[in-house]
């Protein structure tokens, strides 16, 4: 299965759907053609609103990670935006409200998904959706002829669930869902996503020529200022050197985008010159008995594949500082899948992965927990 964008979008052709919200009305004193400084005025003050607005971008920004997630996961037919453009509906059915997104899977289902972000500065282990909206998106799904699902990115621990609207529970006008009754729930698996784990710890070196070390300067009491010049690099797992082209990237992914705590290690010869320098990446251990668990299994959990490319995205669009850049990035097709492809377990690897696809309790045939392992 090979995803592309299936059309580009010309800024030209675009923006003249807009007049129909820039200028609603005919004005019959004036062409259209001579409405073009009041067009552009209109479409600049909105702009100039939303940009001012951070929750609409930031609800935007977790819109178009939701559709890069699942472009890279590659694991769907086609991904297409529904909530835009104009649609009539026959109002004596109820309220109709499309969701963000139309998703067809490769059985041919068709899945229709409303994407929220859950901000760390509210609750942030617990959502809610005006029962009125739910309705009219259901309404909207069995119009249309397909099943929605709400998609929710948990800002504050980075995770992406998936899940039916009825598993929410109506408290008052809202419905309401937790983190924890999501988790348990979630359907991801459907977009393709799973759990990578491997053997800690991740090791990127930096490997110094020590011929090309030169003293620039003396400070006096023992100092000294000295240049160093890089002779390579390495990376390890485990403890081993990972040479294969394609095992080198997939580390590389995790190192950058991963959560695992990194330290920098120097090591010296007997002269006392710059021969590495070790950054390496262990998990966090909370206690005694998560490293013995981690000991006891050799492997441990980098987490999901969509946390670690919304990671890769929000890196892409926001500065060091989370200052918005742009509201997103191109996504490569099927990344994630070359990244850990299926054929991974078939050849032995120095980067030993698992990967795991979690399902709710009775979706899967072999039990709430599959695994593949090198």
């Amino acid at each position: 299965m090979a995803l592309r964008r299936g059309r580009k979008g010309d800024l030209g052709l675009e923006v003249v759907s807009l007049i129909e919200l820039a200028l609603p009305e005919p004005d019959r004193q004036k062409l259209l053609i001579e409405r073009h400084r009041e067009a552009v005025t209109a479409i600049g003050d909105a702009l100039r609103t939303s940009l001012d607005n951070p929750s609409r971008l930031q609800g935007w920004m977790t819109q178009y990670a939701f559709e890069a997630v699942v472009v890279a996961l590659g694991a769907v037919r086609l991904i297409k935006t529904e909530d835009s453009g104009l649609f009539y509906f026959d109002e004596a059915g109820g309220e109709l409200q499309p969701p963000d997104f139309r998703i067809v899977l490769p059985d041919s289902t068709h899945l229709l998904v409303e994407v929220k972000n859950v901000a760390p500065n509210k609750n942030p282990l617990e959502t809610k959706v005006r029962a009125k909206d739910m309705a009219a998106a259901q309404a909207y799904a069995q119009s249309t002829g397909g099943r929605l699902l709400y998609a929710h990115f948990w800002s504050g621990v980075g995770m992406w669930t998936l899940v039916d609207p009825s598993v929410f529970s109506l408290v008052g006008s809202h419905q309401r869902l937790s983190l924890l009754d999501a988790i348990k729930v979630s359907e991801m698996h459907l977009l393709g996503d799973g759990m990578l784990a491997t053997e800690p710890p991740l090791t990127f070196s930096v490997i110094m020529d020590r011929d090309k070390e030169r003293v620039v300067e003396r400070l006096g009491n023992g100092e000294e200022t000295r240049s160093f010049t890089i002779g390579g690099v390495e990376m390890m797992s485990a403890g081993q050197v990972i040479t294969d082209p394609d095992e080198r990237n997939l580390a590389w992914f995790l190192l950058l985008h991963g959560d695992w705590p990194q330290n920098e290690e120097s090591q010296f010869d007997e002269q006392g010159r710059l021969v590495r320098v070790d950054f390496v990446s262990e998990p966090e251990l909370p206690d005694e008995e998560a490293a013995r668990h981690i000991e006891e299994q050799g492997i441990a959990f980098f987490g999901y594949l969509s946390k670690l490319y919304t990671q890769r995205f929000l890196d892409a669009i926001t500065t060091d500082e989370g200052e918005i850049l742009a509201l997103r990035e191109e996504p490569e097709p099927a990344l994630l899948a070359k990244l850990v492809p299926d054929d991974y377990w078939e050849r032995d690897h120095v980067l030993k992965i698992w990967r795991f696809r979690m399902y709710p309790q009775g979706a899967s045939p072999a039990g709430a927990l599959e695994s593949s392992e090198t």
